[in-house]
């Protein structure tokens, strides 16, 4: 069972990294949720199992310089990929970007905004050249102005009930609601990556019905072919186990 850990909300950053030291050879890597202060500085996010809480948390990063952010232990990327240089993994980078919605249909200025804070994201991301760098987003348009940096690393796009364009992508994200094993199967066929992300524990199980329920044949196939991202890590793999 190949598995990426994300860091939860019980462990503090020094707890997290002596996780990835002592058990990183288990791995199939690291993810991290990044999101930019309102000065331009990506910072790992702790994400919460309840959605409304993560959006309050991200709403604030990103309204806060990071000098004046409080109640939260911060971690910025740069310190997170200096703690990892030694992990030959791949590193999951999940960026969460600023809503784009009140621009409506202005095109020229959400490709502003957005092309501001790819840059941003990279000019953390360019410092470290060696490191195996998986990096996603939600927004097409984030993922066009990734593509056209032309660096050296798997690009892939989260999947989303809210956008159903197809976009042509190294690896694409599966969150626990969005699996289909006939989708799944194609884009194996098709020589791309799937991985499943996880948070809570509602989500493990429905990750568990899903394939057990799923034809034999089929399912095995699938499971062995995909990564899964979670939180809890351990307690996904002894699920199955």
């Amino acid at each position: 069972m190949r598995l990426i850990v994300n860091k939860n909300v019980f462990q503090s950053k020094k707890s997290f990294f002596e996780e990835i030291k002592n058990t990183g050879n288990a791995l199939e890597g690291v993810s991290l949720e990044v999101v930019l202060t309102k000065d331009g500085i990506p910072i790992v996010m702790t994400p919460y199992e309840a959605d409304n809480l993560n959006t309050q948390l991200i709403n604030y990063i990103q309204k806060t310089n990071l000098e004046d952010i409080s109640s939260y232990e911060v971690l910025t990327l740069e310190e997170a990929l200096n703690n990892l240089q030694t992990l030959s993994k791949k590193i999951l980078i999940n960026f969460i970007p600023v809503s784009t919605t009140p621009y409506a249909q202005n095109i020229e200025l959400i490709n502003k905004v957005n092309q501001e804070q790819v840059n941003n994201l990279y000019k953390v991301l360019d410092l470290y050249p060696t490191l195996n760098l998986y990096v996603s987003s939600i927004s097409h348009n984030i993922i066009f102005h990734i593509r056209n940096k032309e660096a050296d690393h798997k690009i892939g796009v989260i999947l989303s009930a809210y956008e159903t364009n197809y976009i042509d992508v190294d690896f694409y994200i599966f969150a626990p609601d969005m699996l289909s094993l006939p989708i799944i199967k194609q884009q194996l066929d098709f020589k791309k990556e799937v991985i499943i992300a996880s948070r809570s524990c509602e989500d493990m199980m429905t990750i568990y019905k899903f394939f057990r329920t799923c034809p034999k044949i089929d399912g095995e196939k699938v499971f062995n072919n995909v990564t899964f991202i979670s939180n809890y890590p351990l307690i996904l793999y002894k699920l199955f186990k």
